[in-house]
């Protein structure tokens, strides 16, 4: 099993990425450590703040066993830099092409921002192309799709291209929170994309427990809409 494959069963156990907004690198610490405690062992750091890609190194020293993410990455550029500091999956908010190409090709993870079939497509071309061909079942590619705004289209655009991209991993980001997390899961959601778990005033304010608590109510939630034991 290649690393690419393990860290995809991981994200999917799991079902919840915290999309995560870090300002002060010195609570990148404590934050990995109140998922921890909730039972997720997964980040997304996003490249909102000047100190981002300083969180990440941070965080892959200090707790290795965290699975870091980079986030709002807009250029290959950048998701070069990410991934030398330690991300081991790219999230963009948009569909590029040429990030999901570098990615596929270096066996990263990436999850581009999508919204329409075109785009859901063209995402999916463009990672098959990048294994020039030798890979036609999307769910063999290091690929996530994430549907953002996912509140514009709610859970019943979910599970309409569910319907036409069965083996599509779907991440709906935006809007999401405890009361709706179980209806985009019953409707096919792969995994959710979580920033009221995580909230940039929670972390500045150091109200890690409540971090801590919030990520552990989703995982319930997530556990549950799926029907599992």
């Amino acid at each position: 099993m290649k690393p690419f494959e393990q860290d995809l069963k991981r994200i999917e156990e799991k079902g919840l990425i915290p999309v995560v907004i870090i300002e002060d690198p010195e609570k990148a610490v404590p934050l990995g450590k109140a998922f921890l405690k909730a039972g997720l062992d997964v980040i997304e750091i996003t490249m909102r703040t000047q100190r981002a890609m300083e969180a990440i190194k941070v965080l892959r020293e200090k707790l290795p066993e965290m699975l870091v993410g980079a986030g709002t990455v807009f250029s290959v550029q950048i998701a070069q830099e990410a991934i030398k500091t330690g991300a081991r999956f790219i999230v963009s908010p948009h569909l590029d092409e040429e990030i999901v190409t570098y990615c596929v090709k270096n066996d990263i993870i990436v999850c581009p921002g999508i919204y329409t079939p075109t785009e859901v497509n063209r995402a999916i071309q463009a990672a098959v192309k990048a294994k020039e061909g030798k890979v036609t079942n999307v769910g063999d590619l290091p690929l996530l799709l994430k549907i953002f705004p996912a509140t514009s289209g709610g859970p019943e655009h979910i599970k309409a291209l569910k319907a036409v991209f069965p083996n599509a991993r779907f991440i709906p980001l935006g809007g999401i929170n405890a009361k709706n997390l179980a209806d985009f899961i019953k409707a096919g959601a792969w995994a959710i994309g979580g920033t009221w778990i995580c909230k940039k005033e929670l972390i500045n304010s150091g109200e890690m427990e409540k971090i801590s608590e919030l990520t552990a109510e989703a995982l319930k939630i997530i556990k549950e809409a799926r029907g599992s034991p």
